[in-house]
């Protein structure tokens, strides 16, 4: 690829000087694949462009494009690409080999959003000169097609197609295919559409279907060209995985590049440790020294935006790429987030220039603050996972999404999983599903946009055939009019049982919240709701991480004498876990993750780990460490005040909760006279199913829900397995009662609609 970048170069300079003799660019021709298409459908030229030019993806070198007007007056640029047709089949291994089919050429895709004759007008330039076509027309048919995924006008936490027809996702990560590759996803896909999915999340990366990469290490020999030029088989595999997901009537959010990209040293995933082949290095020839210069080096941000063009061009027409998502796990830097969104859409410093002409919506993980107040970024998204020691990960789904309701933006948990080190089927051998059921079912009630997405989609969903898991979801939301207007989170009373005799029983808070710095400092504990909007603290840390420590202080009221309960799942190297009652140190626990030196002495921990990576041991401890609360309210105070970091399963609080409260989580979202409402048996999760715990039905709980208007209304109980409705019923609404709910024996789950009459 420096023999091709030196090319270039060289070429640019003897035009310059006169030194080469050339007239504008040979394009004599542009043939359509057809004069008559659907509205949003495929109008493709290929255009007759001869020349010989070193980088055929370079603008500077080649600039080809259309000028397409439609019948009310409006232009939309295109940009042309450079493209390789390919065969596909599979060898006696099963592995998917790919044969060229013809020869390369310049290709320019459209897809046009109003009926009637279009106008377009060919031209193609390069440093000798331009040349235009004739124009030419071709006619649009009307379709049912709905056309480009956007933000709802009506209701801005939602996605809507270009007429507000919703578009509330149902989905599964599905990043890359297996050994047989695109073939994967004919398997895979129809599976999903069957079940009543519509949404996947497909990644671009060097491993699989990425575009731009060095020629070297692992990679020789897998297509790609270097930096400034692309791989066109692993574009062809694009263009394919995209014509089976519009098939199927499948949107696909596309990653474009992942965090291994910049990694310096392995982590937990052998082969993320990409940097030293990463085409943007130095040493490859690229005009970075080290990774944080990618984001602010002027020469690699015109190597990205020059990829970003190619991207726009060759897939922007698709309707069933819903949205470009910059990055997956990567802290980028705002104002670069920033600058690549407003290139992808033509504003900023590229206004009327936009890389992907069709305005396509674009977000990016990880965010922050910074990064979702970006007026660039339509959407925010969230990962969230357990390690193997969250018994349920509804209330972190429930309380992310209300977290991110601030933007005014739709927000999605675009991962999640019970364990990231390893798939859901461990937990789940006879694929009961219960925690990625939960998972769709709270991420729709607390107001995302769609339903959670579970990662494991290779190793889990597809061996234990759990697409079915999609259709009652599916079929609710079908019914709901999610761009009528806004929704917002319903407030209900706690869910009560009646009891003879008050008892006290233990409350149990999952940690949740992600690596980081906890989301809060300071806990206000309810009985009546533990549910906080707060996201418990997963992490403690140590002074010696001074932008990530937080100490913790819990406020809590107990009716009887107690424990306050810290269950410490992981330990790096050491911490010093200190816990304080009203200001009074009650306990200092010394953890310690290194072995023993006397190898007579039994260690607290499970099991350690030597991490090579840190060099330090890192240990699995998942135990409780307990102080005594006396009656009454109490400030507890907890931090780590020596060693390094600690991970924290859950905080439980033993006699804590009144009997009288029902074990029943109520998520739900209303608009007007309507409610929509997902109730849980929070004994339903993940962890008593593998534990083999026995999960008793609840009877006779009752709770309501305000903020209805006063009035009569019909109560709809749904199935969530099914979306079969079960019952009905009908009550009226108190501006000072609200809307009394009789809630049927609860197993597990239900869903409710609820609607004035």
């Amino acid at each position: 690829m420096k023999n091709q970048l030196h090319a270039a170069i060289v070429f640019g300079l003897l035009l310059s000087l006169g030194q080469i003799a050339n007239a504008a660019p040979a394009l004599t021709k542009a043939d359509p694949n057809t004069t008559a298409v659907p509205q949003y459908g495929l109008f493709e030229l290929t255009l007759d462009l001869s020349g010989t030019y070193a980088n055929p993806f370079d603008p500077d070198q080649i600039d080809a494009g259309a000028d397409f007007t439609s019948p009310d007056g409006r232009v939309i640029h295109v940009n042309a690409f450079y493209y390789q047709a390919y065969t596909r089949a599979l060898n006696d291994r099963g592995a998917e080999v790919l044969t060229e089919s013809g020869a390369p050429a310049w290709k320019i895709r459209f897809a046009a959003d109003k009926p009637g004759v279009w106008r377009y007008a060919v031209t193609a330039k390069d440093p000798s000169g331009e040349t235009t076509l004739p124009v030419s027309t071709f006619r649009v048919a009307a379709s049912d097609n709905p056309g480009f995924v956007r933000v709802s006008k009506r209701n801005p936490a939602a996605f809507a197609f270009d007429g507000e027809k919703p578009l509330f996702t149902v989905g599964e990560d599905m990043c890359w295919g297996g050994r047989d590759e695109t073939f994967s996803y004919d398997k895979w896909m129809p599976k999903l559409h069957a079940a009543g999915g519509n949404w996947v999340r497909i990644w671009s990366w060097p491993h699989h279907y990425g575009l731009e990469w060095a020629d070297t290490g692992q990679f020789h020999g897998k297509g790609f060209r270097g930096l400034g030029a692309y791989n066109l088989a692993n574009a062809w595999r694009l263009d394919t995985i995209f014509d089976t997901a519009r098939a199927n009537g499948i949107y696909c959010l596309l990653a474009l590049g992942y965090q291994g990209e910049f990694g310096v040293r392995e982590d937990y995933f052998k082969g993320n440790a990409l940097w030293a082949i990463n085409p943007y290095n130095k040493a490859n020839g690229g005009p970075c020294e080290k990774p944080e210069d990618f984001w602010t080096d002027p020469l690699a941000q015109k190597y990205y935006e020059r990829r970003l063009r190619y991207i726009g061009a060759r897939y922007g027409w698709r309707t069933e790429i819903q949205s470009w998502e910059l990055w997956n796990e990567v802290d980028a830097p705002a104002p670069w987030v920033r600058t690549m969104a407003q290139a992808l859409k033509g504003a900023g410093p590229f206004a009327g220039h936009p890389a992907d002409p069709f305005g396509r919506l674009v977000t990016t993980t990880y965010g922050n603050d910074e990064v979702w107040k970006i007026p660039e970024i339509d959407w925010s998204q969230t990962h969230i996972y357990g390690s193997g020691d969250v018994p349920d990960l509804t209330p972190a789904i429930a309380a992310d999404a209300w977290a991110h309701q601030k933007y005014g933006k739709p927000h999605q948990t675009s991962e999640f999983g019970i364990d990231w080190h390893k798939a859901d089927a461990p937990y789940d051998k006879d694929g009961k599903a219960v925690d990625f059921h939960n998972g769709l079912w709270s991420s729709a009630m607390s107001g995302n946009a769609g339903t959670a997405m579970l990662w494991w989609w290779d190793s889990y969903v597809d061996p234990q055939n759990l697409y079915g898991q999609f259709t009652a979801i599916s079929r609710f939301a079908a019914k709901i009019p999610w761009t009528s207007g806004p929704w917002t989170p319903i407030k209900t009373d706690p869910a009560t049982i009646a009891v003879k005799t008050e008892t006290f029983t233990d409350l149990t808070l999952p940690a949740q919240s992600p690596w980081g710095k906890a989301p809060a400092t300071e806990y206000q504990i309810d009985p009546a709701r533990p549910d906080s909007k707060k996201t418990y603290p997963g992490f403690l840390f140590s002074p010696g991480k001074p932008d990530l420590r937080s100490p913790l202080r819990f406020i809590a009221d107990y009716p009887v004498a107690g424990k306050f309960v810290v269950h410490v799942y992981q330990v790096s190297q050491s911490s010093q876990l200190r816990l304080l009652v009203d200001g009074k140190e009650a306990a200092t626990f010394a953890l310690d993750a290194n072995p023993p030196k006397d190898p007579a002495v039994t260690p607290e921990y499970k099991t350690t780990e030597f991490n090579s990576v840190y060099s330090i041991y890192q240990a699995i401890f998942d135990r409780d460490y307990a102080i005594d609360v006396p009656a009454g309210k109490h400030v507890i105070d907890l931090e780590v005040v020596k060693g390094d970091w600690l991970s924290v399963s859950y905080y439980k609080l033993t006699n804590y909760r009144g009997s009288h409260y029902a074990n029943i989580r109520v998520l739900g979202i209303a608009r007007n006279r309507t409610a929509l409402l997902w109730v849980q048996n929070t004994n339903s999760n993940w962890k008593n199913v593998y534990d083999g715990t026995p999960i008793p039905a609840i009877h006779n709980a009752r709770t309501a829900i305000h903020d209805l208007p006063s009035g009569n209304y019909s109560i709809e109980f749904v199935d969530t397995l099914t979306g079969a409705t079960t019952g009905k019923a009908a009550a009226h609404a108190t501006e000072e009662d609200g809307l009394p709910l009789a809630i049927p024996d609860l197993a597990t789950d239900i869903a409710v609609r609820i609607k004035g009459i």
